[in-house]
């Protein structure tokens, strides 16, 4: 380092003389560590690291982040040591031209070690010009165009008639991919009433044509301010069919509805004058009748205007007197309530209601919310605060809970739905009878409690209500309303059980209507008792209210409450809901303008065409090797821990760790340079989690302050900015990609002189902030749309990205754990890079969305990245299982036509893998053992060889630490117990000598009570279950050392084959299965076929299996409908439209995150197989029990005589129904600790004391003889229950709530037009603690408001 390192290192602060600096940079304190020692130390604890982290990583230093890019001009001094840095290159923050320039050669530089054509494979288009046919319904021809065809001398037409009529089946052609898009995202049993009859129920009339296709728009004088005219938007197809859709299930049979104009009123009889209904529209009218629901689920893809139709569905309720309930012959007139999911998209809604409603319908829009405020021109908004809103109603707003008011009816809350829960939603503790039993949590709504009903409750992405378990769900099932409107495009965010939430809730108003035909619901209850019963409802007419029994909780438990549902028995029953319930379509659907389903209208033309491409990555040699043994690392670690989950016998409190390890596992497979970070990060009491993220942002951090951490202890240090880019892309394969692409696709102009922009979509927060850094650092405008952001600096951020002005915000970094909710990007945006995979297809895709929306005016082009050989092919693999028993429901009539069409037109490949020559090994050998196998000899050798190796760099877990910590190392052979001895005494022992004991189960299992425990595994959040690298308590265990010895005996027993398993014939070993058999059978193999199972062979052979093996396919397989009633062909069928959708050649099958472990070192693949030979379980289990723990660690359900956990599929449907009801009120809210593991209390305030009271007082007089202790129990943490998947989640911004003071003006209406921060604000003491955009409401940080 010496002269050069002292004169020329650029650090974060380089000056040109040392008198000028005015802070020590994090270099120099680097050089003089360097100083000391003879090297930079590697990945290690110590006080190097630990200062180096105190001054680049969270001291707060001058920020030289402008406009989202780095802006070098205040880093250095003169313009000599600037252009130095740039290489010559001009750089100007306020010349882009000259930035994108620099950016196109650096990148151009940095990645010509790794060739685009070597790196990056792309396919996509799939099947592109390939279309498919399906048959849609029958019609007749006339006898006359018979006849006049029979003269022109084509008699064959009508040859086995010539007196009669000749029926035809009209087709629909639709190219593979449109046609792929229609299946995953629509469903075929869900796609609404026909248009003509709609419109004619509605009164529509055409008023202009909208996109490439020329669909028609519709305008109603019912809906005078949708008129097409001036501007203004008029209906498309689907929003007019899904009015009337959700009518229906409200209200059963369609009342006539009135059109209401001054030039029809009738002053003398006090009424609107109507023109009389035809005999059309009465039979339009009558058909279009429903089962009365009181509910639905509007689930139409994103894009299509759902927000409209809603707000049109209540204006016409309202306007119409129809969301009014007669109650002992009484109208009730009750307001109406949405509830969104965050404060920006609840601002979006009172927008909409403003531009779409009459005020006739909708004359008042009351809104509430921390920070919420109305603007002087909404007029018919009014803001309540916390207490006008809790217990200080205005006396100006009294008649909105008058229900003999017909206004009441005309009045929308429109209010965050975590806001609402957090209001309304309260608990207390109620001492059991029984002195065993501790204190039952019971819940109530204070709206409730007052009285307070509404007629419609609307969650908009309901899939903020998924989890019965959360509190958000509870404040909707609590509320006494009449109708409920869930509007979701993705019903199932992550696996079919999410439906039990939604079905729970829509159920509430099917019992309603059953209350007031007894006699009925007795019938139906008696004939309907198990899913295979709701094959009856196909003979009863589409409007009979038994349709409802669909619907019905205890049924649709039995169906798919179990975490993996065979596909066909979603096929077969799943329909029925969704014909009950859901209303689902996509931008490639077809819908029919007439009863009988002759003339087909396609939606193709609303949204842009989109391109799908998978991007597959290959690494080098180098970061290959590095990136395997990583991963076996992390491997071993998730097998372990489920090892001790199953010697727990089920405890799910030992799988806390496996959400770490998974995020690990992707941040590794996209960069091992931060996951160095992590790694670093952890043993010097650091880390790479949202709250230290915050905090670096806060600190200011540019990629300059962060390269020294990337740093091996060889490297020399970076001196120009090439040798940055250089340091950044080395160990980041994603990244590299998303260089290039920026590269070759963003950094010119377009055709309009604009400049490009770009999404990415990421799922970890560390990549994210990586990938942020980087491209900033080459002077582009890149910004993460992070939890962190407020409301108005995320409505900012949105802003700027859809605009095209050279120094607004060109690429955007979307994370997955955040809510993009209300965020449309389409603006200017029409290039997606999904960089890392989300936890389930739905929320993948519903990023991508954001740019795919009405109003794109360019194709959209969308890059999935997958790593080769990485731990994204296992994600690939979960995405699949979670979406396959869903996408099941779509195999119905037509549709059947349209997957064996697609299953024949992609059979060439099956063909071509017969032909390969590791087919004709496979199925000659029928050896699903990787190979070669390694013997003893030969791993001894490389033992001896390794040796050395291994010493100098010693596995993570075993680091040495520069603080006087003695490294901690497995035990020696002398250090072994002498019985150990036995175990290799007789190493050529065939498998069937084993004991029987030794070969079904574990050959020595030490006592459970021996086994040592973590001290503080108990106080671990899920997110913070990291084991620490330089310990590892269960190494030096006795149960330890006998289990490696004993994995290895077992290696040397393993078969050499599989063939034995399997019988002399093929037939057995490609035999069809669906995913779930095949992951059964590698269950149950031996413990030797376990430890070296070759996962690549397995795929293999599964491909085989779809050949024609009555020849070995010695002729092409044809396939049939009849074939779809396989499981196996059937999700082949449904893999075949996700490769389509996806842009992918091939789809993973893999139990468990595996990967080729070639170049990983040999003494861990030993390791790991061990591991693998004692696994009885697969990653869809371990999954299974974190969703539903049943261990344990789950609460005791002692003080719960009726729990979710105590259902069983030999309960009766009642006993399940009751239980259900039960745990509205009585369930527990499931309970996710902090990454602190502290649990936060909130102060009582006035309402909750009222509350007690109310509660304390109805308690006693409904028990007179015995009072009860009624314990209020304040709304803690522990009592809000996150509706993310991810944990991240959890750990948002950490960040003190802006108090605001209120100004009240004189009208009706509180407002916060002024809004400035105060110490505090008594009013919003308790309501600021929910953050609008998070689950997390930490507020015990003192840290203060965070800088940008």
């Amino acid at each position: 380092m010496g002269q050069e390192t002292s004169q020329d290192t650029v650090s974060v602060h380089p000056q040109e003389d040392a008198q000028e600096t005015r802070q020590q940079t994090g270099q120099e304190v680097a050089r003089k560590a360097a100083s000391k020692k003879t090297s930079r130390p590697g990945v290690c604890r110590s006080r190097f690291w630990k200062r180096l982290i105190r001054h680049n990583l969270k001291q707060v230093q001058d920020e030289y982040i402008r406009h989202g890019r780095l802006d070098p001009h205040g880093i250095f001094k003169t313009s000599r040591k600037l252009n130095a840095f740039y290489s010559d290159h001009s750089i100007s923050p306020h010349r882009i031209i000259d930035n994108q320039i620099f950016a196109r050669w650096a990148i151009e530089e940095a990645l010509r070690e790794f060739p685009p054509d070597s790196q990056f494979q792309e396919t996509g288009e799939i099947m592109q010009g390939q279309s498919v046919t399906m048959e849609i319904g029958k019609r007749t021809i006339p006898k006359e165009i018979v006849e006049a065809i029979r003269a022109d001398g084509q008699q064959e037409v009508d040859s086995e008639d010539p007196n009669g009529a000749k029926e035809v089946e009209p087709e629909i052609v639709q190219e593979v991919g449109s046609m792929a898009e229609a299946i995953i995202s629509a469903s075929p049993n869900s796609l609404g009433p026909p248009i003509e009859a709609c419109a004619s129920y509605l009164r529509m009339e055409k008023c202009g044509e909208y996109g490439r296709n020329k669909l028609p728009i519709w305008r109603s004088p019912l809906f005078p301010k949708l008129d097409g005219r001036d501007g203004r938007r008029g209906f498309l197809d689907n929003q007019i069919t899904a009015i009337v859709f959700i009518m229906s299930k409200f209200l059963g049979l369609l009342p006539r509805l009135k059109i209401k104009q001054k030039r029809r009123w009738d002053p003398e009889n006090n009424m609107y004058v109507q023109e009389p209904e035809t005999e059309l529209e009465t039979m339009h009218r009558k058909k279009l009748r429903g089962p009365q629901y009181a509910g639905a689920i509007l689930a139409d893809s994103m894009g299509l205007g759902k927000t409209m139709t809603t707000i049109a569905c209540l204006d016409i309720l309202a306007n119409q007197r129809l969301n009014g309930q007669i109650e002992n012959g009484k109208p009730r007139y009750r307001p109406m309530l949405i509830l969104t999911p965050n404060n920006t998209v609840a601002a979006q809604w009172v927008d909409e209601i403003e531009n779409i409603t009459s005020v006739r319908g909708v004359k008042r829009i009351i809104i509430s919310g921390n920070g919420v405020q109305k603007r002087k021109d909404q007029k018919r908004v009014s803001c309540l605060t916390s207490k006008e809103f809790t217990d200080h109603w205005p006396k100006s707003l009294d008649y909105v809970w008058d229900e003999d008011d017909v206004l009441a009816s005309k009045v929308i809350f429109v209010i965050a739905i975590d806001t609402w829960s957090f209001r309304t939603c309260k608990s207390i503790k109620v001492p059991s009878t029984e002195e065993d039993e501790e204190a039952e949590k019971e819940w109530y709504s204070t709206f409730t409690g007052k009285g307070r009903n509404f007629s419609v409750v609307v969650v908009d992405e309901a899939y903020k209500i998924r989890n019965a378990n959360t509190r958000n769900w509870k404040s909707v099932a609590l509320l006494n309303r009449q109708f409920t409107l869930l509007v979701t495009a993705t019903p199932c965010m992550n696996i079919l059980s999410d439906l039990l939430g939604p079905v729970r809730l829509l159920w509430q108003g099917a019992e309603k209507v059953f209350e007031k035909q007894p006699k009925k619901w007795n019938e139906v209850k008696s004939t309907f008792e198990k899913y295979n019963d709701l094959r009856r409802l196909d003979d009863l007419e589409p409007w009979d209210d038994a349709h409802l029994i669909a619907g019905r909780p205890s049924i649709m438990t039995q169906l798919i409450r179990k975490y993996t549902v065979d596909i066909q028995l979603t096929r077969r029953f799943l329909k029925y809901f969704e014909s009950l319930a859901i209303l689902r379509r996509a931008p490639s659907s077809h819908l029919f303008e007439d009863w009988e389903k002759t003339r087909p209208v396609s939606l193709d033309g609303l949204l842009p065409n989109v391109d799908n491409f998978t991007v597959n990555i290959e690494p080098d040699h180098a970061l290959a090797k590095a990136y395997q043994d990583a991963h076996i690392d992390l491997l071993i670690d998730y097998m372990e821990t489920v090892k001790k989950w199953e010697r727990k016998k089920g405890d799910e409190s030992e799988l806390k760790p496996v959400p770490s390890i998974y995020r690990q596992f992707q941040m590794a497979a996209a960069s091992m340079d931060v996951y160095r970070l992590e790694k670093l990060f952890e043993l010097n009491k650091f880390s790479t989690r949202v709250e230290q993220i915050s905090e670096m942002r806060r600190a200011g951090v540019n990629f300059m302050r962060l390269a020294p951490f990337l740093l091996e202890p060889e490297d020399p240090e970076p001196k120009v900015a090439l040798d940055y880019v250089k340091l950044a892309v080395r160990k980041s394969p994603i990244l590299r990609y998303i260089l290039h692409y920026v590269k070759e696709n963003v950094l010119h102009r377009g055709p309009n002189g604009k400049i490009k922009k770009l999404l990415i979509t990421e799922a970890s927060p560390m990549l994210a902030y990586y990938y942020e850094l980087v491209l900033q650092f080459l002077l582009i405008h890149c910004r993460t749309l992070h939890s962190g952001l407020s409301p108005d600096e995320r409505r900012d951020l949105i802003t700027s990205f859809n605009d095209d002005d050279d120094h607004s915000c060109q690429v955007m970094i979307q994370m997955y754990t955040v809510g993009f909710a209300g965020s449309n990007l389409h603006k200017n945006c029409s290039q997606v890079i999904v960089a890392s995979q989300a936890h389930s297809l739905a929320i993948q895709w519903q990023a991508v969305h954001r740019v795919i929306r009405v109003g794109q005016e360019s194709d959209v082009k969308v890059y999935r990245l997958k790593v080769n050989n990485s731990f994204h092919s296992f994600r690939e693999s979960r995405q699949i299982e979670k979406i396959l028993p869903e996408l099941g429901t779509r195999a119905q009539g037509p549709m059947n036509a349209v997957l064996v069409q697609l299953l024949n037109l992609f059979q060439y490949e099956i063909d071509e893998v017969w032909k390969s020559p590791e087919a004709k090994e496979l199925l000659a050998s029928r050896n699903l053992l990787t190979d070669p196998i390694i013997y003893q000899e030969e791993e001894e050798q490389e033992s001896e060889e390794e040796g050395d190796e291994e010493s100098d760099e010693p596995a993570p877990k075993r680091i040495k630490t520069e603080d006087d910590i003695a490294p901690k190392t497995e035990m020696t052979d002398q250090d072994l117990p002498e019985s150990m001895g036995e175990l290799t005494e007789n190493p050529e022992q065939k498998p069937s000598q084993i004991p029987e004991h030794d070969r079904e189960g574990d050959s020595v299992e030490e006592p459970e009570d021996t086994e040592p425990e973590s001290e503080n595994s108990e106080e671990e959040s899920e997110e913070e279950s990291d084991s620490d690298l330089d310990s590892d308590p269960d190494s030096d265990s006795d149960s330890s050392i006998l289990g490696k010895r004993q994995r290895q005996y077992r290696e040397l027993s393993r078969p050499r084959s599989t063939a034995p398993l399997f019988k002399s014939t093929s037939r057995q070993f490609l035999s069809l299965k669906p995913r779930a058999e095949y992951y059964k059978e590698f269950k149950d193999f031996p413990r030797g076929v376990k430890s070296y199972f070759c996962h690549k062979k397995n795929n293999l052979r599964r491909m085989l299996s779809f050949g024609n093996l009555r020849n070995l396919n010695a002729t092409t397989r044809v396939w049939t409908a009849k074939d779809l009633n396989d499981s196996a062909v059937l999700e082949r069928a449904m893999e075949l439209m996700l490769r389509v959708r996806l842009g992918t050649n091939n789809l993973e099958m893999l139990p468990l995150p595996q990967i080729d472990f070639s170049l990983a070192p040999k003494a861990k693949v030993k390791e790991l197989a061990g591991l693998l030979a004692e696994m009885k379980v697969t990653d869809q289990d371990v999954e299974e029990a974190r969703e539903n723990p049943r261990g344990k660690s789950s609460k005791s359900s002692s003080n719960k005589t009726r729990s979710l956990e105590g259902i069983t599929e030999d309960m009766s449907p009642d006993d399940m129904d009751q239980v259900y009801k039960d745990d509205i009120v009585k369930g527990d809210i499931e309970s996710h600790r902090r990454k602190t593991g502290k649990k936060k209390t909130v102060k009582k305030n006035e309402e909750d004391a009222k509350a007690d009271k109310q509660v304390t007082s109805k308690l006693e007089n409904d028990n007179p003889k015995k009072k009860r202790e009624v314990i209020r129990e304040g709304a803690r943490e522990s009592d809000f229950a996150t509706d993310d998947d991810d944990q991240d989640t959890w750990s948002r911004l950490k960040k003190k709530p802006r108090d605001v003071k209120v100004k009240i003006e004189e009208s009706d209406t509180v407002t916060l037009s002024n809004v400035q921060e105060v110490p505090k604000a008594e009013s919003t003491e308790e309501e600021s603690r929910v953050q609008e955009e998070s689950p997390s409401r930490d507020t015990n940080d003192t840290s203060g408001d965070y800088r940008f």
